[in-house]
């Protein structure tokens, strides 16, 4: 008998229903792999795509200051560098990425970053104790016990700058129950630091020679405030002994801050000899000690000679002035006076200066190569009275600061004085919190055409933290990367998948 061809073509037990089924289903989990497999390459291929975006993502400052944000006068000294600068940073990255908030290290580093882009310039981490050697070799045997952990070293070829981390942020000095003062960290300036820095490194810095050798103040009443700003202005502050010493031929001002002797005539010669050559000079010479509250009585004869010849004399006499005008518990002694747009503040704008414990001075323009003007005054009814023999005393109008100009030959030589050191001091400008002193110092030195690379001081400020407050959150770049990876990319990704992954098991059922 003859097997039909339906018999013959289809297996006794499997229908055709049955094995289209079966085909139906093989083609349904084919499809669901493939499209698993499409949505598994796709979102690998999105997340490193994403990754490489992400890297290429500036940083955001979110901080009231700007904090993590470099200024143009910055960005334009960077991006004009013709010389390569190392930027040394004495501690681990990774240590100083975990050590996060204001004032620690995750901010320094944050800040780094921001040079570190340039092609000019490259920061390297170093940690002394898995490196012991490496300061001997970077600053030499001598240099390099001045140097410990978290300092930072800026480099290029021979020229060396170190910073401490406590000079990466302004303080202010706070005064408690009218005698405690205590330092309060108010801001950050490392940009200012830094900056300043690589401008030292890679040019010719112009000398100014601060004298010791006549009973000065010492330079640290004075190196939080005023030093420290003509540093930040791009030159080097040196000290300086005359008595036994050459004023060196790279020095281009000297500065007498307070002194409590006579220069010697050995000095005064030598001195004279210098400013002839059309050199300047600042002279701050007191007649009462702001620190001993003493009066400081001395002829200053040699110094007189030197002064008179530009048209200034000091008087001895210490000025008071009228309660309107006067600081609270100093008698009359530290008062607010404004600056005259004159001489070596003709460029400066009318400006309120506290003047603390001055003399006043006397003007003379009666040489015709000499011309002296007075710079900051009192009003007409302030009081000189006199130190020796009071029944001297007179009231009114009295020069408290005065520039003086003085032509030899085809030089130039000015000079500016003024009655008092203390307006300078770092107690009186932390108390006063003011920073008329340092726009009149900026004045002084563009006047005695003192060229300087760049204006840092003025150009770029300390950055103040919200409000005196301590409220940024700090994060290193790479955390910050990562972070928006996870949060941004990663997340949404993984919940986009198990969505699809959901749409597809029901699609295909």
């Amino acid at each position: 008998m003859k097997k039909s061809k339906e018999t013959d073509s289809t297996p006794a037990n499997v229908t055709p229903e049955t094995d289209n089924s079966k085909k139906s289903g093989f083609h349904r989990k084919l499809a669901k792999r493939t499209n698993l497999i499409i949505f598994v390459a796709v979102a690998v291929v999105a997340f490193v795509l994403l990754n490489l975006v992400v890297q290429f993502i500036p940083n955001i400052d979110s901080t009231t200051g700007g904090i993590f944000t470099l200024t143009d006068i910055s960005k334009k000294v960077l991006s004009e560098l013709d010389s390569n600068v190392t930027i040394y940073a004495l501690f681990d990255r990774v240590e100083g990425e975990a050590e996060t908030g204001p004032g620690k290290r995750a901010e320094q580093v944050l800040i780094l970053d921001l040079y570190d882009k340039y092609p000019r310039v490259s920061v390297e981490y170093v940690d002394l104790d898995r490196n012991p050697s490496f300061l001997l070799k970077t600053v030499g045997e001598q240099a390099s016990s001045n140097y410990k952990k978290n300092d930072f070293i800026v480099k290029c070829g021979d020229n060396i700058r170190h910073l401490t981390s406590t000079d990466l942020y302004a303080t202010e000095t706070q005064t408690y129950q009218y005698y405690y003062q205590y330092e309060v960290t108010v801001g950050i300036q490392a940009e200012t630091k830094f900056t300043s820095a690589i401008i030292k490194v890679t040019g010719e810095i112009p000398v100014i020679c601060y004298s010791t050798g006549f009973g000065e103040m010492p330079r640290k009443n004075y190196s939080s405030s005023i030093l420290e700003y003509i540093e930040n202005n791009g030159f080097d502050v040196e000290e300086i002994d005359i008595r036994t010493a050459d004023i060196p031929e790279e020095a281009v001002c000297m500065i007498f801050m307070g002194p409590t002797q006579d220069l010697t005539g050995e000095a005064r010669d030598k001195l004279d000899r210098w400013l002839k050559a059309g050199h300047s000079a600042f002279f701050f010479m007191d007649v009462k000690s702001i620190y001993e509250d003493k009066i400081i009585y001395n002829d200053f004869e040699n110094f007189g000679e030197i002064l008179v010849s530009y048209g200034i004399s000091l008087e001895k006499t210490l000025v008071e002035e009228t309660d309107d005008v006067s600081v609270s518990g100093s008698e009359g002694q530290a008062f607010k006076a404004k600056t005259r747009g004159v001489g070596a503040f003709e460029k400066l704008e009318s400006t309120e200066i506290y003047i603390m414990y001055t003399r006043s001075l006397n003007l003379d323009n009666m040489t015709d190569t000499a011309e002296a003007e007075p710079l900051i005054q009192t009003s007409k009814n302030a009081k000189a009275v006199a130190i020796e023999n009071e029944n001297d005393s007179r009231s009114g109008i009295s020069v408290v600061a005065a520039s003086g100009k003085k032509d030899i030959g085809v030089n130039t030589s000015r000079i500016v004085v003024f009655g008092s050191s203390g307006t300078y001091s770092d107690a009186a400008l932390g108390m006063l919190g003011s920073d008329a002193p340092q726009k009149t110092i900026s004045a002084a030195l563009r006047w005695m055409d003192l060229e300087v690379k760049s204006n840092v001081a003025d150009s770029i400020q300390a950055k103040a933290y919200n409000n005196g407050v301590k409220t940024a959150v700090v994060i290193s770049e790479n955390a910050m990367r990562v972070h928006t990876i996870i949060v941004m990319i990663a997340i949404p990704l993984l919940i986009l998948g198990a969505g699809f992954a959901v749409w597809l098991t029901r699609r295909f059922k």
